[in-house]
């Protein structure tokens, strides 16, 4: 993906208001991505026991358009804002999002491999990292 200006990375943590059915974490999935492509944005997200995690990265106006969306979504609450950084290239530049949490799901749904996948060292750092910060 070429440079881009005014890059932006999000980061957040929330609790799912109830446990995600594995419908429902498909429908944000594909709302999600569809959403995604259509305005730039790439990233991964977390979810594990309720508790959602998010990098959402893009153009800065594109992130913050996404973040107002999260922000209005009734499916979680106690919406803890991370950090926003300015970041010069995609760390995520072939997801347009990358979901972690249903490992498993890849066995009885082979054809979700591309959106449901194992961690990478990163993205492990990344998850241990965020539930530091909720303690």
């Amino acid at each position: 993906m070429p440079k881009q200006k005014d890059l932006i990375e999000l980061s957040y943590l929330s609790v799912a208001v109830s446990d995600m059915s594995f419908l429902g974490l498909m429908r944000l999935l594909e709302a999600a991505r569809a959403f995604n492509q259509k305005h730039g944005i790439t990233g991964i997200l977390f979810y594990d026991n309720q508790e959602f995690g998010q990098v959402i990265e893009g153009e800065r106006t594109s992130v913050m358009k996404v973040w107002k969306r999260i922000q209005d979504d009734k499916r979680h609450h106690r919406i803890e804002l991370l950090e926003i950084r300015d970041i010069t290239e995609h760390t995520y530049p072939d997801w347009l999002l990358r979901f972690y949490g249903g490992e498993s799901l890849t066995k009885d749904y082979p054809a979700l491999a591309q959106m449901v996948g194992g961690m990478d060292k990163f993205s492990l750092a990344l998850l241990n990292k965020m539930r530091e910060t909720e303690r």
